[in-house]
């Protein structure tokens, strides 16, 4: 007796091509999460980088400023019961009327012993800047020129420096009021987005003088 070959019905073979595709659009979803997960945790941490590097030329900015080698100012030696100042006489901030805050730094150049530079920290819109100025061993020093400054960290939305008073504790700069004991030490405020749609986070770095 000759047995009949009986194969797929036209509704089994639909049937079976949903399930396919149902699957495919499954595993294609679970991809594309991975590689936006992904993306996303490659962007932050692009982000910690940089924000790890800005920090550590800060803190490296610090450690180089210059301290008995910088003349003098005019009014400390005219007048000794001036008002002492709070900052080393290598760091200065200063917020000019309308202008950024900006903080500046007299430092040693490595790659040049016994010559210093101007290196200047400010915030535009949300990038921060730092410029160095020309290597010299002749006082005043040439400030940074425009076409000096870099672009070291976007998406900033706060930065502040204080700076620690013994006795009274931190004070924002710039100070207006005298200071009764030199800073000991200067604290850094940032705050940077991580993203796009990420609020910003709050990032500190104390460094000690």
């Amino acid at each position: 007796m000759k047995r009949t070959q009986r194969g797929f019905t036209l509704v089994e073979v639909m049937i079976a091509i949903a399930l396919m595709a149902v699957l495919a659009v499954m595993a294609w979803r679970g991809l594309d999460s991975v590689s936006r997960a992904n993306d996303q945790l490659e962007d932050r941490t692009e982000r910690v980088a940089q924000l790890l590097r800005a920090l550590d030329q800060f803190e490296r900015d610090v450690a180089l400023r210059a301290t008995t080698e910088l003349p003098v100012p005019v009014t400390a030696s005219a007048n000794p019961s001036a008002a002492m100042p709070l900052l080393p006489v290598a760091i200065q901030a200063r917020q000019p009327n309308g202008a950024p805050f900006v903080l500046e730094i007299v430092r040693t150049a490595p790659a040049a012993p016994g010559r210093w530079q101007r290196v200047q920290w400010w915030v535009r819109g949300d990038v921060l800047y730092r410029a160095a100025g020309p290597v010299s061993v002749v006082f005043p020093l040439q400030a940074p020129e425009p076409a000096d400054r870099v672009a070291v960290l976007d998406g900033v939305s706060t930065f502040q420096l204080r700076a620690w008073e013994p006795g009274l504790g931190w004070r924002r700069l710039p100070g207006v009021a005298p200071a009764r004991a030199p800073a000991t030490g200067v604290e850094l405020l940032l705050a940077v987005s991580a993203g796009n749609d990420a609020a910003p986070r709050p990032f500190r770095r104390v460094l000690a003088f």
